[in-house]
């Protein structure tokens, strides 16, 4: 398991990118490209960038520290927000530091993670060839990064 940034030139190359954390109409929001923590896993021989949230409100996610807050599950890795990454320049060599406790429970858990995230995607692709609405507009999948990716992901718009 890889825990790492995103380098600047992601940002860079990706202005495009819809419902991507920090991508306001195409545009990374001032001062938030300092870069968020990533976790990064092969599926389908797809290289993801999921990154690490707080705050998180939905269950698509791998929960490292779960939240007592209304509305809230917790903050952990956002399967939703999770970004394909088309070249390797785009992984920063900077290493993304997180409470050791919260590291312990993503390092132990990678094959957990891996198959969950895995499950993830193939429910999308499932649901967009099968045109079902339902799953598509559900917390899950409403504002999913997914979007970008139906070219990759094997699907035709």
């Amino acid at each position: 398991m890889l825990l790492k940034k995103l380098s600047s030139s992601f940002y860079k190359e990706n202005m495009h990118l819809e419902e991507a954390l920090d991508n306001i109409d195409g545009k990374w929001k001032a001062g938030k490209v300092r870069g968020y923590g990533v976790v990064i896993i092969s599926i389908n021989n797809l290289l993801f960038a999921i990154p690490l949230r707080s705050k998180i409100k939905h269950k698509a996610a791998h929960f490292t520290v779960r939240s007592s807050t209304s509305g809230i599950k917790g903050k952990g890795l956002d399967f939703s927000k999770s970004l394909l990454i088309l070249k390797k320049e785009y992984i920063s060599d900077s290493p993304f530091k997180i409470p050791s406790t919260e590291h312990k429970n993503l390092k132990d858990k990678v094959l957990y993670i891996t198959a969950k995230f895995e499950k993830y995607v193939n429910k999308y692709i499932a649901a967009i060839e099968k045109g079902d609405i339902n799953i598509l507009r559900s917390n899950e999948y409403r504002f999913t990064t997914l979007v970008n990716y139906h070219s990759e992901l094997g699907l035709i718009d």
